[in-house]
Parts: structure tokens; C-alpha cells; sequence
């Protein structure tokens, strides 16, 4: 039989493991509850909002978006520009250089090679090209709201 103290003891060391996987974890346990309570928000608030029409509601559930996009943006070169100078001087002396101009040349082409597929694919399928129809203003200016204002301001 078991005595009364090893049976605490392991009941603490269960415990004990259970809190350091809860703690090393806790990114994703927080992951997780988030986007759950997201969901839960989503499906609640659906017909609890009342916009005038589907346009503003959409205008607004979109904003968020759009903030977290262009703050990705603002992050990928200074990211990239980041890594490549850590990753050069972890580098040792003789081989740094070698590495170094071969990372900027691998950047450079790769760089080069996206703007050309980018004006190509642009060239050849004419994004907002209305076929040669000149485009005839009719009609009266949209009514802004200062709440679009704002976010544009703050976009």
C-alpha cells in the first residue's frame, strides 16, 4: 500500500506538470479562446447590428481588416531586411561576403523577377479596362459620411 504522502507527492507533480504545459502552451490556449469567442461574437451580433444598408456594414467589418493588412505591409521589408543582415553577420569573416552578396543578388533577382511577372500579368489583362468605352460622368457626388472620413484617416 500506498502511504498518504505519495500519494500528495504525486498529486502535486501531476499538478505541478499540468501548470508548466498550461504555461508553455498559454499562446495558444489564448489562440484558441480567441477565435472561439470571435466566432461566438460573429454569430451573436449578426442581427444584432442594424446598419442602413449592407454597404456600411460591410465598410465596417472590413476596416479591421484592412488596418491588419496594412500594418502586415509596413512589416514584410523591414522583416526581411532584418533577417538577411542578422542571418550575414552570424556569418564568419571570409565566408559573410561570399554569402552576403549572393543573399542581396538572390534578392535583387527574385525582386526583378516579381515586377516582371507583375507588368506582364498587368499588361495582359487589363485590370478596370472598360473594353475603349469612354467613360461618361453622369449623376450626382456620393454623400459621405464623417465616419468614412475618419477611417480613412485613420486607414
Amino acid at each position: 500500500m500506498h502511504s498518504n504522502s505519495d500519494i500528495t507527492s504525486r498529486q502535486n507533480t501531476r499538478s505541478e506538470k499540468i501548470k508548466i504545459i498550461i504555461m508553455d502552451n498559454l499562446i495558444i490556449i489564448f489562440l484558441i479562446a480567441a477565435v472561439i469567442i470571435g466566432v461566438g461574437l460573429g454569430i451573436g451580433l449578426r442581427d444584432v447590428w442594424t446598419f442602413p444598408d449592407d454597404e456600411d456594414k460591410l465598410f465596417f467589418l472590413v476596416f479591421p481588416g484592412q488596418i491588419l493588412m496594412s500594418m502586415l505591409k509596413c512589416l514584410i521589408l523591414p522583416l526581411v531586411v532584418s533577417s538577411i543582415i542578422s542571418a550575414v553577420s552570424s556569418i564568419p569573416g571570409k565566408a559573410s561576403g561570399k554569402l552576403g552578396a549572393g543573399a542581396i543578388i538572390y534578392y535583387m533577382t527574385t525582386t526583378l523577377i516579381a515586377v516582371i511577372i507583375g507588368i506582364v500579368l498587368v499588361v495582359s489583362i487589363q485590370p478596370g479596362y472598360k473594353g475603349g468605352k469612354s467613360i461618361t460622368k453622369s449623376g450626382t457626388a456620393k454623400d459621405v459620411k464623417p465616419i468614412y472620413a475618419l477611417f480613412d484617416l485613420i486607414r
